[in-house]
């Protein structure tokens, strides 16, 4: 049974937890052929193998953009239409295809593309996702790409040599988000751990709604052999103390003084982990950037909590 320690950090106005990972990720010098190096996470934006072109997700416009950063030009190339509100893309390990998840429609939308000379397909291929996809992470070597679906509460995976979905896996959580896959730097994409981030925080049992350890983050781990979950969930746990204080509490009725007065503000601020939008692996670590919740206090809002 596998083990998991999870670290904090407080930031101003979020904290990132970090998860020890049971396996280090080494990252090599050069970048094989048709191989991405070390670990991959779900964005709007994306590179390929090779670091020499970008691909950006524009959701407010249905398209995403190209961009050559040869040597760096960083020019745009082509602005693309794709689904109805694109969030998720990648690319494929050899740079020969790009993959748009649509959320609103519902669609992953596959480009084929040679950027080296500015061919872009403007017909593209649409692939069947579940309930509104949000985020997509390739496998190292290409062979897989997940897809979150945030609505239907699964991960379908795509056979990149078909174009097919091949599997969906449920029992992820609820609102799957972020997207992380390790990289052992081989040929083999069946050995690696998927993490996936649930984006909204769940009640802990015998906690008192609105207190600031009243939920907890929550991760899954999935081996991609078979891409099966493994385990239960990994626990996100609160921040008992962020290092700002309140004047006053209201879970207990105790008003809040003045905050001119600096010596009023003596009651210990907590936080707990929020919307999981995303997890990148770095150092044998998995960061999870997110949202610190403070619901009991501090009562003003422009104070970081």
């Amino acid at each position: 049974m596998k083990t998991h320690r999870i670290a904090q950090i407080s930031l101003s106005a979020a904290f990132v937890a970090a998860l020890l990972l049971t396996r280090q990720t080494p990252m090599s010098a050069q970048n094989p052929a048709n191989r991405f190096v070390g670990p991959l996470s779900s964005q709007p934006l994306a590179l390929t193998s090779d670091n020499q072109f970008l691909i950006s997700a524009n959701p407010d416009n249905d398209t995403v953009t190209f961009f050559d950063l040869r040597n760096d030009r960083n020019r745009k190339i082509a602005e693309v239409p794709v689904g109805d509100e694109p969030n998720g893309v990648a690319f494929s390990a050899d740079g020969r295809r790009a993959y748009v998840a649509n959320t609103i429609s519902g669609t992953v939308s596959v480009l084929n593309i040679n950027l080296a000379n500015g061919a872009i397909s403007r017909n593209a291929i649409q692939i069947g996702a579940g309930t509104e996809p949000y985020s997509l992470v390739m496998s190292p070597n290409g062979t897989k790409l997940y897809v979150a679906n945030t609505r239907s509460n699964s991960i379908s995976v795509i056979n990149t040599s078909t174009n097919t979905v091949s599997k969906v896996i449920t029992g992820v959580g609820l609102e799957p988000r972020g997207l992380a896959i390790t990289n052992d730097d081989d040929e083999d994409d069946t050995d690696e751990t998927l993490y996936v981030t649930n984006f909204l925080s769940l009640p802990v049992a015998g906690k008192l709604d609105g207190a600031d350890d009243s939920k907890e983050g929550i991760v899954y781990t999935i081996e991609s052999l078979n891409d099966t979950v493994v385990g239960s969930a990994i626990k996100v746990n609160p921040l008992a103390d962020t290092g700002f204080k309140a004047t006053g509490d209201a879970l207990a009725r105790i008003a809040p003084k003045d905050p001119a007065d600096p010596n009023n503000f003596t009651f210990t601020t907590g936080a707990y982990p929020n919307q999981l939008n995303n997890v990148a692996i770095k150092g044998g670590y998995a960061f999870l950037p997110n949202t610190g919740a403070s619901p009991n206090g501090p009562v003003r809002f422009n104070v970081n909590t």
